[in-house]
């Protein structure tokens, strides 16, 4: 049996729906290659979870106070902290955004890197790709409860908010990130750089 690699999904006004699936089609075609079986979670998902109506209970309480930049983008900080709630209820694993293309990530390669710690994540920037069992997300989740998630402004990465976590840097050369450049959209960008047509 194919280990799972869960995304999550929320469907967002500002972001074109089209583009995302065509993100997401590269996401899923490149996890199945590299021998993982991707599955979807969504808003349903996180709604499973015993936490989740904490969480947004915190993020509705937090959102008057956040600059506009912040309030601007409140849909996606939400999204950011519900997929905790959704692979909590999912029984814990790895997830990754679903504008991650998997290069070389092999389950093989997954079982050394679980090994090293119950909480994974990577440092100095906001977790694309993150690994975790269900009892450390519900620690997870528990955290961003009771701790502020932003400073001065800006929206701590994960790794400030769980410094109790192991290190997920090496396998970044494992995955390729998709980014914005030039204009170009995300799915354009991951099929350029994976020649795919």
């Amino acid at each position: 049996m194919k280990p799972k690699i869960y995304s999550y999904y929320e469907s967002v006004q500002l972001r074109p729906q089209d583009e995302q699936f065509a993100c997401a089609n590269v996401w899923k075609s490149t996890w199945e290659a590299q021998g993982w079986d991707p599955v979807m979670l969504n808003r349903s998902h996180a709604q499973g979870s015993p936490l989740h109506l904490k969480l947004m209970t915190k993020l509705t309480r937090l959102a008057p106070v956040l600059p506009n930049e912040l309030q601007n983008n409140f849909a996606f900080i939400c999204a950011r902290f519900s997929r905790w709630c959704a692979l909590h209820a999912a029984g814990g694993g790895w997830m990754s955004d679903y504008d991650v293309a998997n290069v070389s990530f092999t389950p093989q390669l997954a079982e050394e890197v679980e090994k090293t710690g119950s909480l994974l994540l990577l440092s100095g920037q906001p977790s694309y790709i993150f690994h975790t069992t269900k009892e450390m997300c519900a620690h997870v989740i528990n955290t961003i409860l009771s701790n502020d998630l932003h400073v001065g402004g800006v929206l701590k990465n994960e790794d400030d908010i769980f410094n109790e976590s192991g290190k997920l840097d090496k396998i970044e050369t494992n995955l390729i990130h998709a980014k914005l450049e030039n204009n170009i959209p995300k799915s354009q960008y991951l099929k350029n750089i994976l020649n795919i047509i």
